[in-house]
């Protein structure tokens, strides 16, 4: 497969890769080549490919080395790995194209409180696929009495959260709503030297490394928003957070692990957001085999002092 053929997607990181390496990659059938969301490479190891079918290592890559392990680092941090001190204590490097490189080896913090990676294991590149037009259908459905609603998307890890969130966001600008996002971990937008490798449309202010509560207390107090977003809900902080912007009178759109209802229920915070009345929508997705596809969408109804949910199955 040529770079041309695949211009969004594993081609993307063929820049990071060893010539032979790429070559073998290159090899693999071009249908995985075009769903992989992950390319894995581990130090004493080899290579494998991700998707949601799952994972195919790459026959021809093994033993790798510690030194071309170091050699790959480089070659991801531009040879500059200072500049990502920041990220490189998150767990990952942003590259162009929306896609990271997520980095596993030794913990070491040092008389700075610096934090660095030694020994580096293994690294994960995890491909963005911005898709575009998944969220139209939906949209309608996250409309109480003509306007947006606080909503949450859920389903299991690699099973699409994000990727709709982001079509989501577009959809919001096309319908004329600012959004303010917080991208704390650089998932949603994409964040690279400044600017969005995702298109989130017009309408859209990116808050880039920001932690979730504090980015939200800063965009209400200095954005007006017409709806904030934010991924991956979870701390008591960050479930205070929501129930704030709730009584600035500004939903919220929000991802959340979960494979069904019934855990997303048993999960304290969410509980807490559920009982407050804090979420109208529930879009649960169907899981990691199909990225993206929606499963069903719960709607709360408020019937005097308890709250009941519909589904409609999409």
């Amino acid at each position: 497969m040529k770079k041309k053929d695949c211009p969004k997607g594993v081609a993307d990181i063929y820049p990071y890769l060893k010539e032979e390496w790429r070559a073998l990659i290159e090899k693999q059938p071009s249908e995985l080549l075009r769903k992989a969301t992950e390319v894995r490479i581990r130090c004493g190891k080899g290579c494998s490919l991700s998707c949601g079918d799952g994972n195919f290592p790459v026959e021809g890559i093994a033993n790798v080395t510690t030194g071309e392990m170091e050699e790959l680092l480089q070659k991801i941090c531009r040879g500059a790995a200072y500049q990502f001190e920041t990220q490189v204590e998150n767990g990952y490097i942003p590259l162009p194209g929306g896609h990271r490189a997520g980095i596993c080896g030794t913990f070491v913090k040092d008389e700075k409180g610096m934090v660095r990676i030694r020994d580096l294991a293994s690294v994960n590149f995890r491909i963005c696929r911005d898709v575009s037009g998944i969220a139209e259908d939906l949209f309608p459905k996250l409309l109480c009495d003509g306007k947006f609603c606080s909503t949450l998307i859920v389903s299991e890890p690699c099973g699409g959260k994000t990727t709709l969130l982001t079509d989501l966001v577009r959809t919001l600008s096309k319908n004329g709503y600012r959004s303010a996002v917080i991208d704390e971990r650089g998932e949603i937008a994409a964040v690279f030297r400044g600017v969005p490798q995702k298109d989130l449309g017009e309408l859209a202010d990116v808050l880039d490394g920001y932690p979730k509560p504090y980015g939200m207390m800063i965009a209400l107090r200095t954005l007006s928003p017409q709806v904030l977003v934010c991924d991956e809900i979870g701390s008591r902080e960050e479930t205070e957070k929501m129930l704030e912007a709730m009584n600035a009178g500004v939903p919220v759109l929000a991802t959340a692990h979960a494979r069904d209802e019934e855990e997303l229920f048993n999960r304290p915070q969410i509980k807490r957001l559920t009982d407050a009345g804090a979420i109208s929508k529930i879009v649960l997705l169907k899981g990691a085999k199909t990225p993206g596809k929606i499963r069903k969408v719960m709607t709360v109804n408020h019937y005097d002092d308890e709250d009941f949910w519909s589904s409609t199955d999409c």
